[in-house]
């Protein structure tokens, strides 16, 4: 019998969670819904999905900067979530995106996980630069042998 792999070393610090499943792929981590599957030989077939490992952690962080910091408040999470929804109607400028920047860092300094964040880039999609900007996150997770890399898309246009 062999002993413990390194991912199965790393599940019980990453936890685990219910899957959420996004409407889009691709780092557009919108519209989330619990995810499902099918399990074989049961009477019920199909039950809520987990999320194990590095998807736990990769799911956490993109849940962390979709949430508006103080949004879970009355939940008595208040610091939870990132500023950089507070930037929504601001030009696609340089000094925007550091905010951005800036604000996803203050975010993801409160998650426990991570060790150490490599890089985070905020990018304006088209050029000449339109309302929507690419976040690539690089992130030292612990006791991970390889950094995390995550992109979100976030949209400075004010919805209606």
């Amino acid at each position: 019998m062999t002993g413990p792999t390194r991912l199965d070393r790393i599940i019980p610090q990453m936890g685990r969670d219910l899957r959420l499943g996004f409407a889009q792929r691709g780092g557009f981590y919108e519209d989330a819904d619990l995810d499902a599957e099918r399990r074989p030989h049961r009477a019920f077939d199909v039950d809520l999905a987990r999320a194990e490992g590095l998807d736990t952690l990769v799911q956490a962080i993109a849940m962390r900067l979709k949430t508006r910091r103080g949004e879970l408040a009355a939940l008595g999470h208040p610091g939870y979530g990132s500023r950089h929804h507070e930037l929504m109607g601001e030009p696609n400028v340089q000094r925007t995106r550091d905010l951005i920047k800036l604000y996803v860092l203050q975010a993801l300094r409160d998650e426990p996980r991570i060790r150490r964040v490599q890089s985070v880039e905020v990018v304006p999609e088209h050029q000449p630069p339109r309302e929507t900007v690419r976040i690539s996150l690089s992130v030292e997770v612990i006791d991970a042998p390889t950094p995390v890399n995550l992109v979100l898309p976030f949209s400075l246009g004010v919805s209606l």
